[in-house]
């Protein structure tokens, strides 16, 4: 097999660290964590960076970068880091991105680096935004993604946005602190709930003096995957929205909010620093309120050095990190109507021999290749239903460069995507209008459209 530079530095960080090697069985059975999640997970240099330029990774918040309350009909969705970067004028404020600003936006605020930029771009349009604009909302479904702009929807179908219709494509169930789309209650996927930012607050006083580092983030996703299961009758964990970018986002909390200084140049994440970035504020009793896209950069905040940025070896590394450390959280699969009652879809069988055991997700090689044969699986349902004739033709060209994003895959079987194995999930049938909720969930918050 022929190896890109990807694999290569994935292979590289695993000789660096043994523990990314797969447990033996006897391991496999003890009580999570399986394996210690690394304090610095990523490529090897991101345990070892210890320079720190204070006039280079201060993040400006005034003038052009002023925070501004996002205006009636500006979009925000759920991850705070893109409403953030869009209340600061990293992102466009009106919340629709587009190839050049993600690329800008995100290695300027936080330093994102473009081989994780151009993934994450790609991958959105793709799957929640208009592959040939460019063009994706962070939040609800908007016209202004499409190049037809209202005329689009009534001839093709308006891309959905990263809410609400775009639930299990790349936002997911269990969440930092999102709901789950079609839970019987807490169920909008664009607002954060107190209650499960209170639990990752409360973990890291546990677990780490009270900062949020990235072992507390990865237990967190898994208590957050086992609650769900536990809560949800509806939970569905797919491939990529599921196994890939769920714990990802986990892991970007810390890599990418997380502040810095000459004392921490790897980086520490107080809870004020958290509380801005998810838009909470402490209370006179000391119970936190939430206001919904009014996350920040805080002031005086240092984000990560581009001497050091964060990059799609690190991304994989960090999923494969969790694999690792709680294998449960990479299960493929769900309840089945009822809660506790998960059933987990054979890998081998959905990726044609390529992952045959939850052990092949440790391997980050393995796991990207995983990845890119989801994608390539699920593009074309996923495109047909915005676009026809040549236009689904082009949109389905960008795949291929997707893939090669993620490495080398030689002979990599077909792989299928949800409409073949999801039948049997009502997280995986069921839309936004059988569960019986309009604009606003039970708590007042955003659940469907704005």
């Amino acid at each position: 097999m022929k190896y890109s530079i990807l694999h290569l530095a994935l292979a590289e960080a695993v000789l660096a660290f043994p523990g990314m090697e797969a447990p033996n069985a006897d391991k496999r059975q003890a009580v999570p964590p399986v394996a210690p999640f690394p304090e610095y997970p990523g490529l090897p240099n991101q345990a070892l960076f210890n320079e720190f330029d204070a006039g280079e990774q201060l993040v400006d918040v005034h003038g052009e970068h002023e925070y501004r309350d996002p205006q009636p009909g500006d979009i925000r969705g759920p991850c705070p880091g893109l409403n953030a970067a869009a209340n600061h004028g990293y992102l466009p404020r009106d919340g629709i991105a587009t190839y050049a600003t993600i690329n800008k936006g995100l290695w300027e605020a936080y330093g994102l680096d473009q081989t994780a930029t151009q993934f994450l771009q790609q991958t959105t349009t793709l799957f929640d935004g208009d592959p040939l604009s460019q063009r994706w909302s962070i939040g609800y479904a908007s016209d202004k993604v499409s190049l037809l702009g209202p005329l689009a929807g009534a001839l093709l179908g308006t891309p959905t946005g990263i809410c609400a219709y775009g639930h299990s494509k790349s936002e997911n169930d269990a969440s930092i602190t999102r709901g789950d789309f079609l839970a019987p209650e807490d169920n909008s996927n664009c607002a954060s709930y107190p209650k499960f930012y209170q639990e990752l607050l409360d973990l890291s006083e546990k677990r780490a003096n009270g900062l949020i580092t990235a072992p507390v983030l990865a237990e967190h996703q898994h208590n957050r995957k086992m609650f769900s299961e536990a809560n949800n009758p509806n939970y569905f964990s797919p491939v990529f929205g599921g196994v890939a970018f769920t714990p990802a986002a986990h892991t970007f909390v810390w890599a990418l909010m997380a502040n810095h200084s000459a004392q921490n140049p790897r980086g520490f994440l107080e809870h004020s620093v958290l509380d801005a970035f998810f838009s909470y504020s402490v209370q006179p009793d000391g119970s936190r309120k939430y206001e919904y896209g009014k996350d920040r950069i805080p002031e005086n905040w240092y984000r990560r050095s581009h001497k050091n940025p964060w990059t799609l070896p690190d991304i994989l590394l960090g999923v494969a990190s969790q694999c690792l450390a709680f294998p449960s959280t990479c299960k493929v699969g769900g309840n089945t109507g009822e809660v506790n009652s998960f059933d987990g879809v054979d890998l081998g069988d959905i990726s044609g021999g390529l992952i045959n055991a939850l052990t092949d997700l440790q391997d980050p090689a393995r796991l990207a290749c995983f990845i890119g044969q989801n994608i390539q699986a699920e593009a074309p349902s996923s495109l047909e239903k915005i676009f026809t004739g040549a236009l689904l033709k082009e949109a389905l060209g960008l795949v291929g460069p997707i893939i090669d994003m993620l490495g080398t895959c030689p002979n990599l079987p077909a792989g299928k995507s949800v409409n073949q194995y999801g039948n049997k999930y009502p997280g995986a049938q069921k839309k936004m209008g059988d569960r019986g909720y309009t604009a606003k969930d039970s708590n007042g918050y955003p659940a469907g459209a704005p």
